[in-house]
């Protein structure tokens, strides 16, 4: 039994990096850093505008500040700078015109994730175009709800629990439990909305699952990356001076690419687990001419 354990996990860790490599998990993902450029202004838009029609901009100010602490420091500037520029320009027409176009593009990066799932898992396309787009926009939808209701908890959080806490005498205990609770709370968010990306958007029919070995392996491994890689632009190189002004904006597309990587990690994580009892694939054996066996 001793020998087992050691077994299944060179058995897992041999699948997994030939996984990876088959799937061009590097390739894949610096096409959905490209889709993610293309979505993630739209879906800021989208975000904003839900944002400001049921909550205080101070909100949004402070649940940016917060949501963004993990991010490297210039990747984050891009992301403030644009809901900055967002918040000073919205007005009705803002809000009613565009946020119809901006959530057509924002669904633009559910449908190239639809896309590389696929592709990963092996699995082929049968929905209809209609019916892939209409998913798209719900997803988009309903995470940019979750991401709205994640400010309000942000900002809203430390002055419902500091209420809660002076009535029982815990005022002071409140800050350090939300120090922890509020990443908490950021953890549970990124696996919801892993795990609705997991469910809904290949073409499969699987339960909900929000606690998966390659959800919370995908998060952990992006917090990572994300410390890394700003330790990286702090301590070791400087973009700025290798790509001049193009520097911040090779930055934030490094940043989205290591994202998508870890993201698309965490799916064959699950997907090798979930096949690892099966026989691996034997390489096929071409039956070579007569004078050739000969030889």
């Amino acid at each position: 039994m001793s020998t087992a354990k050691p077994g299944a996990m060179r058995t897992f860790i041999r699948r997994l990096v030939g996984e990876i490599l088959d799937d061009n998990v590097l390739d894949t993902g610096a096409m959905l850093a490209y889709y993610a450029v293309l979505a993630l202004f739209p879906m800021m838009f989208v975000v904003v505008t839900i944002t400001l029609l049921v909550l205080p901009v101070s909100y949004l100010d402070q649940g940016v500040a917060m949501a963004t602490e993990a991010v490297p420091l210039a990747a984050r500037d891009v992301i403030t700078t644009q809901v900055h520029n967002l918040v000073e320009k919205a007005n009705a027409g803002f809000a009613i015109v565009g946020s119809a176009i901006a959530l057509w593009g924002a669904s633009r990066g559910a449908i190239a994730m639809l896309t590389a799932l696929n592709l990963m898992l092996g699995i082929k396309e049968t929905r209809s175009w209609i019916r892939r787009q209409l998913i798209a926009i719900a997803i988009t939808v309903g995470v940019a709800v979750l991401l709205v209701a994640a400010l309000a908890l942000l900002v809203a959080g430390p002055w419902l629990g500091h209420l809660i806490a002076d009535r029982i005498n815990g005022g002071d205990a409140f800050d350090t439990i939300w120090e922890i609770g509020r990443w908490l709370v950021a953890g549970l968010l990124v696996l919801t909305v892993w795990g609705v990306l997991y469910k809904f958007l290949p073409n499969w029919h699987r339960k909900f699952t929000l606690f998966t070995p390659g959800a919370i392996a995908g998060l952990l491994g992006w917090a990572l990356i994300s410390w890394g890689f700003g330790f990286y632009l702090t301590h070791v190189s400087s973009y700025e001076t290798t790509y001049g002004a193009l520097g911040t904006a090779v930055i934030f597309l490094t940043w989205l690419w290591l994202s998508a990587v870890a993201l698309l990690v965490g799916a064959e994580i699950n997907d090798v687990i979930e096949h690892l009892h099966e026989p691996a694939p034997q390489p096929k054996i071409v039956d070579q001419p007569a004078h050739a066996r000969a030889a």
